[in-house]
């Protein structure tokens, strides 16, 4: 995709998914002496036998971190403007990871104005799904179809403790299953996808943007995630596979 056609804020979104992997990378655990670049999170371990414990709530804090030096405001756990059937038999609100906002600097002359549009003051710019480990495909279905059916731009950040040959293709599939079974729940998807792996220390950034008129979706899914059909290549053949369909590769 043409420079140029990338909206600003998938264009800081990036740069933010890219200084988000160097935070989680640098960030030190129970038992380990933290660099001067660790931030003040550590990675806490397990009582039973002490293994690291690694979860979304990590990325969603240093993410926030990341948000306070820039020009944007968050919500957490922000209610959805749709309503979603996930279980039971009742459409209910559901709850976004994290929510980035702009803030409008509108003309408050006039004293009549309601609360209501002041509220407005904060336009919503994207809607953001953290997730860890390689979860149950149905784990991700129901977060892909928050990101299309809200109709914003989305986020997806993903945190993998450590991969072999096999865990990429694995979530990549995943993902082809979500988008395919949630594409009519909107009219558009755009995601900036990027999976952060912590002990191999390298991050891939992609941005995924598709319409009704952009033609087929399923080819679109093949040659976007193009692990998917990688079964027997080793990592390292991965990441080239990945850079050369234009996937952004981060390493520390």
């Amino acid at each position: 995709m043409n420079k140029k056609e990338i909206p600003d804020i998938v264009k800081d979104l990036i740069e933010i998914n890219r200084r988000l992997s160097y935070d989680l990378w640098n960030v030190s655990c129970f038992n380990k002496k933290p660099s001067g670049l660790s931030p003040r999170l550590i990675f806490p371990v397990k009582r039973t036998n002490e293994e690291i414990r690694i979860s979304e709530q990590e990325a969603r804090i240093l993410y926030c971190n990341i948000l306070n030096n820039l020009n944007y405001f968050y919500s957490i756990e922000t209610p959805t403007n749709e309503t979603y059937q996930q279980t039971g038999n009742t459409p209910l609100s559901a709850l976004s990871d994290l929510s980035i906002y702009t803030y409008i600097n509108k003309d408050n002359k006039n004293n009549n104005k309601d609360n209501e549009e002041n509220k407005k003051n904060f336009e919503k710019m994207a809607n953001v799904e953290l997730k860890a480990h390689n979860p149950a495909t149905k784990d991700i279905s129901k977060d892909i179809e928050k990101i299309i059916k809200e109709g914003l731009e989305g986020n997806w950040f993903h945190i993998l403790k450590n991969i072999d040959k096999g865990t990429l293709p694995s979530v990549f599939d995943k993902f082809i299953f979500s988008l395919k079974e949630h594409s009519n729940k909107g009219s558009k998807i755009s995601i900036l996808f990027c999976v952060c792996i912590l002990e191999k220390k390298f991050s891939i950034i992609k941005y995924f943007k598709w319409n009704k008129n952009d033609g087929n979706l399923i080819r679109y899914l093949d040659k976007f995630f193009v692990l998917s059909h990688v079964k027997n290549r080793n990592i390292n053949e991965q990441k080239k596979l990945l850079r050369d369909n234009n996937w952004l590769m981060i390493e520390s």
